[in-house]
């Protein structure tokens, strides 16, 4: 019996992302622990990720909370708007850092970083905004200060549609 829904559910959405990041990074080069592959850290978070899913869940299962730890609401409106928002900032890194999807998508253009990571903030701002001028200088605020740590760092994602490799 759970006696904490909100501990188990969140132990089960910890368990799945950690086995997802596991089976992701697994289809990377782990190396050795002295050269160290790309996909040996993922893996290891993905894992540690996992176990802390399954202590959670088994702290549901175990140990009563006060209230039952019921959730009352789940705010779907916004976890959809979360999920397509991180949705669009995928798909405007391209089809090159979705090595799964193959060919199918390789006519999608990259957007570059700045396009996807604004769209992404602007998609998860409040609907009923009461300053919406002040929200959206925040996401050009944001998208502007990871593009410029971007620039700093020397990452090979593109920044914009014109820098994109073909």
């Amino acid at each position: 019996m759970i006696k904490n829904q909100k501990d188990f559910l969140t132990g089960l959405l910890f368990l799945c992302l950690g086995v997802g990041f596991a089976w992701a990074a697994a289809g990377h080069p782990l190396g050795q622990m002295r050269q160290m592959g790309p996909g040996l850290l993922p893996l290891a978070l993905g894992v540690a990720l996992a176990l802390l899913g399954v202590v959670l869940a088994f702290k549901a299962l175990a140990f009563e909370s006060v209230g039952g730890g019921r959730i009352a609401h789940w705010g779907l409106p916004g976890l959809l708007r979360v999920l397509g928002g991180l949705f669009w900032l995928a798909l405007c890194n391209g089809p090159a850092q979705w090595p799964w999807v193959g060919a199918s998508m390789s006519a999608w253009p990259t957007l570059g970083l700045v396009i996807g990571l604004g769209g992404f903030l602007l998609a998860v701002l409040p609907l009923r905004d009461p300053l919406p001028r002040y929200s959206a200088s925040w996401a050009l605020l944001l998208t502007l200060l990871v593009a410029g740590i971007w620039l700093v760092l020397g990452l090979d994602t593109p920044l914009w549609p014109a820098l994109a490799p073909r």
